[in-house]
């Protein structure tokens, strides 16, 4: 009778699904997008679409960082059963968002012709920038808003709505591309238009959302403790706005320099390059974001055998998704290249060289994206922002400008694969340093806080009554080592055996074998007992009959006797938590 892997592999299962449609969605949206300008407004439109990102990412570094930081604060507060304030951690982060975004579409009038001039090396290609830098300022509050719920939801129980969210707002914005664009002529105007009515139409999925019963997350008015948790979310997503300035930053000094050393065909190939890490993110970001969405609550919970469970299972799915695209791109570059309007003579040559060196990166790419989200998940934004800033700026800037005046565009490259690499040395360097001062937690790469003070029995049991019973034996067992008064003991293992029995009673309804992970630690002044299970929602701490008497068995009885006794669905699994004082009143 050991902890296994057995819930959070249906978690992992569970949520992957959802993560990688929505990441489909999203990146899928933004590949697919770039083939249709490229292939119907011409290369140098895609080339257009890529001088105007550094724009369009300080755009939406704000929503990032809110979405990102506030959604990782308040699921550690979830797994912490702060509920109230991870609720005000949603309503700040929506308030902050609306603010901020408002301020950028008021600027739509003055800001995107100046920054379509500054960001694009010759007039042509600033005159196609500007229009769709403007509908992006325009609509940066649509953008905002659907970015920020969506990552809320996602910590939430509801991954299925996150996904549906960036469905249907792609699947919108495809369709609006090709009408825009074919039909109407609008032009890059066209283009960016679609997206915005794209993710107005993906915030349908709110509505479902506010009328979920197993949404924990609940809206605030603003007051006093307001800025605070502004604060907090913008704290936690440090990392997020690292990552988007300094692509922003990356974007427009390699950008410039490859226009204006090696010219708009050289800029039309890169931007494939630049797609191609699209492609990457729509393989395995729906799978990393399984960090995201589930490592935070059981960081909160203290749970660091699931951590390791979830982070190993991660890269194991990542590394196989990312190995059959690094097969695809090195048999069938031309292919690729042909998606977005390169399909004949030095450019395809010249494309197909690019892709096939470019793709080298990614495995390292992968371990990248990982350890930044990892780190933010956990609260550790300093690491995060240290490896953000190794791969996204100071790494690879220096070595994509000597690729360029070395190599040309291959050199750019190669330089980009190298410098992941170097990423990960100097990122793991810089840690194993911070912990030997002290200034990280000890311990490999997960950095998980050593229980050194505490007494603990952590187990996973089946569903059924005679391991409950052998569960029950060995609580008394663990009690005795430990010096727990009898009728500590007797009252702990009450507890257990209703929970429990309860769970295998009127938990599962398919007859499938299945688990409960239940957790027994003595803390401080305390004794913490921890059942949780994924079997049909029950709450014992609201379940009342007509007159109001609790009728799960000694149910009752353990409310009146318990010094805390609370409840929670989150992860879409029952968390019963229950609290008996040491030394309390007899």
């Amino acid at each position: 009778m050991e902890r296994n892997a057995f819930l959070i592999n249906k978690k992992i299962h569970q949520y992957i699904l959802p993560g990688v449609l929505m990441t489909v969605a999203m990146q899928l949206g933004n590949v697919v997008d770039g083939m249709i300008v490229g292939n119907l407004l011409g290369p140098e439109a895609m080339a257009a679409i890529e001088i105007s990102m550094p724009a369009l990412l300080l755009l939406q570094m704000p929503a990032m960082m809110l979405a990102m930081g506030g959604s990782a604060g308040a699921a550690v507060l979830l797994g912490k059963r702060s509920t109230e304030e991870a609720g005000g951690v949603f309503s700040a982060s929506i308030l902050a968002g609306l603010f901020i975004s408002l301020l950028f579409a008021l600027l739509t009038p003055v800001l995107p012709g100046l920054l379509a001039e500054a960001l694009s090396g010759n007039e042509a290609l600033a005159a196609l920038a500007r229009p769709y830098i403007a509908v992006n300022f325009a609509g940066i509050p649509i953008l905002t808003t659907a970015i920020i719920f969506c990552y809320f939801m996602n910590a939430d129980n509801h991954p299925q709505l996150g996904s549906a969210l960036f469905i249907i707002a792609n699947a919108v914005n495809l369709t609006l591309d090709v009408v825009f664009l074919q039909v109407f002529h609008m032009g890059m105007a066209g283009s960016a238009l679609s997206t915005v009515i794209g993710y107005l139409a993906g915030m349908a999925t709110a509505v479902f959302y506010f009328r979920s019963k197993n949404r924990m997350l609940r809206l605030a008015k603003p007051g006093k403790a307001t800025l605070s948790l502004v604060g907090t979310a913008l704290k936690a997503g440090i990392p997020s706005a690292a990552f988007t300035l300094m692509s922003a930053l990356k974007s427009v000094i390699i950008n410039s320099a490859i226009v204006r050393l090696l010219g708009n065909d050289s800029m039309a190939v890169y931007s494939v390059c630049a797609n191609a890490v699209l492609i990457a993110e729509l393989c395995v970001g729906g799978i990393i974001g399984l960090i995201q969405n589930i490592a935070g609550i059981l960081y909160g919970e203290r749970d660091y055998y699931g951590i390791r469970t979830l982070c190993r299972r991660t890269l194991a799915y990542s590394y196989l998704a990312i190995a059959v695209l690094i097969a695809l791109f090195l048999a069938a570059p031309q292919a690729i290249a042909g998606l977005f309007g390169i399909a004949r003579g030095e450019m395809l040559s010249l494309t197909r060289t690019a892709l096939r060196i470019f793709c080298l990166g990614f495995p390292f790419y992968v371990y990248n994206k990982f350890l930044m989200a990892y780190y933010q998940t956990i609260l550790q934004p300093m690491l995060s922002t240290v490896v953000t800033v190794l791969q996204g700026f100071a790494v690879i800037v220096p070595l994509s400008l000597l690729g360029i005046v070395k190599w040309g565009l291959p050199g750019v490259c190669a330089m980009a694969a190298v410098s992941e690499a170097v990423t990960i040395l100097l990122a793991t360097a810089f840690r194993i340093a911070g912990q030997k001062r002290g200034r990280f937690e000890d311990g490999d790469v997960y950095m998980l806080p050593s229980i050194r003070d505490e007494k603990f029995l952590d187990v996973s049991i089946r569903n059924d009554m005679k391991e409950v019973i052998a569960f029950r034996e060995r609580l008394f067992l663990f009690c005795e080592e430990n010096g727990i008064a009898e009728r500590d003991a007797r009252l702990l293992g009450l507890a257990t055996e209703e929970i429990a029995a309860n769970v295998v009673q009127y938990g599962y309804r398919d007859g499938k074998k299945n688990y409960m992970d239940i957790s027994f630690t003595i803390q401080d002044d305390k004794y913490i007992l921890r059942i949780r299970d994924d079997g049909a929602p029950f709450n014992p701490v609201e379940y009342q009959t007509e007159e109001g008497e609790v009728t799960v068995g000694g149910i009752g009885v353990i409310r009146k006797i318990m010094s805390d006794f609370q409840y929670m669905r989150v992860l879409n699994m029952n968390n019963t938590v229950i609290e008996l004082g040491i030394g309390r009143r007899k």
